[in-house]
């Protein structure tokens, strides 16, 4: 039975191709009052993403017809649900590969349940925080700008919406509060997941280069989001906002 104070409702979508595992996961989510539905591998996964809507997807990579990667590849053309893998793989190239394709979160097989869904309450609770402030540079282009809006969690760069996962948006949000500021790896552990002792290093660095190549004019030389080499990074305080 499902306690706590995190009532939900939410719709998440499983796609796993060994059914024993997603009707173990499914069952789990269902006791804890999620909306849950199933797809057994990617092309089924991507037919159901575009008549559906989903608060959360939780992803496997190794599946027959179309792969975990090829699938969130194919979605972040036209999606941003958050997504979580839930893989075996181990090598960081993996995990590394997985993030640039748009996922906001990987967890190693074997999983824990509870974890599952604490991580889910964390993702949907990123999803559903409101902030909305605008920026603007004066150079090289004066007219650029950045806003998040607040209602829609989308991020518009000179007004135009940009496909950023709701971790991105998040991350983006959070530098743009504390303009100026050195945002240390540990403190978007804070921001993210609710814990400064998560080994986040790689992950955070791996989203930050993704949403460099959503805004920066020249992501190799950003204006926006710069590095603190050694602690994190800052969003550039000659930014007014």
């Amino acid at each position: 039975m499902y306690s706590g104070d995190f009532m939900t409702n939410h719709r998440i979508l499983i796609v796993e191709d060994r059914m024993s595992i997603r009707t173990l996961i499914a069952d789990y989510l269902t006791q804890q009052a999620y909306e849950v539905f199933q797809a057994h591998n990617g092309v089924d996964a991507l037919n159901q993403c575009s008549t559906q809507t989903f608060d959360c997807i939780l992803l496997d990579l190794m599946m027959p017809q179309m792969d975990g990667v090829t699938f969130l590849k194919e979605l972040r053309k036209t999606s941003t649900v958050p997504v979580i893998i839930m893989s075996a793989k181990l090598e960081e190239y993996d995990k590394i590969e997985a993030l640039n394709a748009g996922a906001d979160e990987y967890i190693t097989k074997p999983v824990s349940m509870r974890e599952v869904v604490a991580r889910l309450q964390a993702i949907i609770r990123r999803a559903n925080n409101t902030f909305s402030t605008t920026l603007s540079v004066s150079q090289p282009n004066p007219h650029a700008a950045i806003r998040i809006d607040e209602y829609s969690h989308t991020v518009f760069l000179h007004n135009m919406p940009i496909a950023a996962t709701s971790t991105e948006y998040k991350i983006i949000a959070h530098l743009m509060k504390n303009q100026g500021k050195i945002v240390t790896r540990q403190e978007f552990g804070v921001v993210l997941y609710g814990n400064e002792n998560v080994k986040i290093e790689r992950s955070i660095d791996m989203h930050i280069k993704n949403i460099r190549n959503k805004i920066e004019p020249n992501p190799d030389n950003p204006i926006y989001i710069l590095t603190a080499y050694g602690l994190g990074y800052r969003m550039n305080n000659t930014v007014e906002l």
